[in-house]
């Protein structure tokens, strides 16, 4: 990403209130890719981080300047000309993060945003897995409940064992749909 997109999505966090600063940098990471990490250091207690993360996630429509994650931290560290130290920030968890492949569908796109908001993640593309994103059984079966609650569909915790991504469950759905027919 180039730094005006960089830019932009420092200035969408840096208007979340209850920041006190913000930086955002490009990460290397091994298996996902080159992707932006955002680092906030919240101006006081009680920063609500899901509530961060939907912000975010309404903010940047466009998937890809979406930061793979948000890690909160007490403070950004500054070397001494005033930038961001980015060798002294905590290298983020970014295990189990496939590429980020952006949904096309309206279904996809509310499937990956209810992934992203039921795991607490900045976000999901299609191909994430909800198992590899640290989803367990509780998570599942809201995360179910809240599918059939949206698209008017009954998919069951079982469903979500079978097809753990936003992709597989779109795919499983449309087959549902046809079968109806």
């Amino acid at each position: 990403m180039d730094s005006e997109g960089v830019g932009e999505v420092t200035s969408v966090l840096a208007a979340y209130p209850g920041l006190a600063d913000v930086a955002v940098v490009e990460h290397g990471a091994d298996q996902a890719g080159q992707c932006l990490i955002a680092y906030v250091a919240p101006s006081g207690p009680g920063l609500d981080v899901p509530e961060l993360h939907a912000y975010a996630r309404k903010a940047l429509r466009n998937g890809s300047s979406m930061p793979a994650a948000i890690v909160v931290v007490d403070e950004i560290p500054l070397t001494a000309a005033r930038a961001v130290d980015v060798a002294a920030l905590p290298v983020p968890d970014l295990n189990g993060l496939l590429p980020y492949r952006a949904p096309v569908t309206v279904r996809q796109e509310i499937l990956c945003d209810l992934f992203a908001e039921v795991l607490g993640v900045a976000r999901c593309g299609v191909d994430n897995d909800f198992f590899d994103l640290a989803g367990r059984s509780v998570e599942a079966m809201v995360l179910a409940g809240r599918i059939s609650a949206a698209l008017g569909v009954r998919i069951s915790m079982a469903d979500l064992f079978k097809a753990p991504t936003p992709a597989e469950i779109d795919r499983r759905l449309g087959v549902m749909a046809d079968a109806r027919q």
